[in-house]
């Protein structure tokens, strides 16, 4: 028997960088709500994970930083000398109510995913988790604390030695791409677009410590997405043996994000979910970036049911519905495109059927 779950804290609720900031928007939460409108927990257990304390996060960063960013969300305040030392109080990094909390309880549903598969679970899914660029001491590109790294330690821990993570965030994932390139144990796939922040992550195809970055054009498509994973990916996988993947899904790939130039449909992230099912028996699925809510909500409830193999058809359910069409955004869209986001979750056209 499959074992499956959901981890998640409701601070995410109420949690905003900042009206300005582009992580704004309400997210996880709102995948909470969609999946349990659609019913999928007859298929998966819903958990709620907690905080990652000190010494949980100390396995990956520094003391001082950690407790820079306490203070920093009880004062609400940072100095210029530690703005500057950790990064933190910038436009990218802001100084906001939950800015410690929230990333220690991505951090904890980190941790709790490797204890859980360390046991009888086989499928994992944190939306809440996904900080990929965060540093032993300092933030970046929101990320605060880097909860894929400490996960992946955790799973050290739990004596897995073939760990395979795989990212197809438009934007690259250097903070655990740069912290495992050395170790061959631990393989890294990066799909990102090229010359977007951090600039980093040119071609590299290390095949002796299992470190593959594949930086790609605008206008990125399914097309390619499926010709470069048959091409370069699946044998590696198969070849690499993973005793657990960790996937990261950020939705700033996919058409219609502000933040790439990126033209992928939320198939192409569902299509290589199944992929890796068919090749790997344990499953870590977090979220990632993603800044438009309509194509986050609908991709990460798309690949959680392929994950649980839940059929969703064109039609989804009025409270599915409601909960899509009461998302509030600053930004406008045709009609015709919002008529779509609210009423259906696979995108079309969908060349992997």
């Amino acid at each position: 028997m499959v074992c499956s779950a959901f981890l998640y804290n409701n601070i995410y609720r109420n949690s905003s960088f900042g009206s300005y900031h582009p992580l704004s928007i309400n997210r996880v939460s709102i995948v909470y709500d969609l999946t349990l409108s659609l019913g999928f927990d007859r298929h998966i257990e819903y958990m709620e994970n907690s905080f990652a304390n000190e010494k949980e996060l100390s396995v990956f960063h520094s003391i001082d930083y950690i407790k820079a960013l306490k203070k920093a969300e009880k004062l609400q305040y940072v100095s210029k000398e530690d703005q500057k030392k950790f990064n933190i109080g910038t436009y990218d990094n802001p100084v906001f109510p939950e800015m410690y909390r929230r990333h220690s309880s991505a951090t904890g549903a980190g941790i709790k995913a490797a204890k859980l598969i360390s046991k009888n679970y086989n499928y994992i899914f944190s939306p809440g988790s996904g900080a990929h660029h965060g540093r032993t001491n300092k933030a970046s590109g929101f990320c605060y604390f880097n909860d894929i790294v400490t996960c992946i330690l955790k799973l050290r821990d739990l004596n897995y030695r073939k760990i395979l993570y795989f990212d197809m965030d438009a934007h690259y994932g250097d903070g655990v791409v740069e912290e495992f390139k050395d170790n061959g144990d631990i393989a890294t796939f990066s799909i990102h677009q090229e010359n977007l922040w951090p600039k980093t992550g040119n071609y590299l195809e290390d095949n002796i410590n299992n470190t593959y970055n594949y930086p790609v054009k605008k206008n990125f498509s399914d097309l390619d997405f499926k010709t470069l994973v048959e091409n370069h990916i699946i044998n590696k996988i198969i070849k690499f043996k993973p005793e657990v993947a960790v996937l990261l899904m950020g939705t700033d790939s996919l058409k219609d994000d502000p933040m790439s130039n990126m033209k992928l449909t939320n198939n192409a992230m569902s299509w290589v979910i199944n992929i890796f099912k068919n090749n790997v028996e344990k499953i870590i699925l977090t979220g990632g970036g993603g800044y438009n809510p309509w194509i986050l909500a609908r991709a990460w409830t798309n690949n959680l049911a392929e994950l649980l193999s839940i059929k969703i058809g064109p039609d989804i359910n009025n409270d599915a519905k409601n909960i899509l069409k009461n998302i509030i955004w600053k930004k406008q869209f045709d009609k015709r495109k919002l008529a779509v986001w609210t009423n259906t979750i696979k995108d079309e056209k969908n060349i992997f059927k």
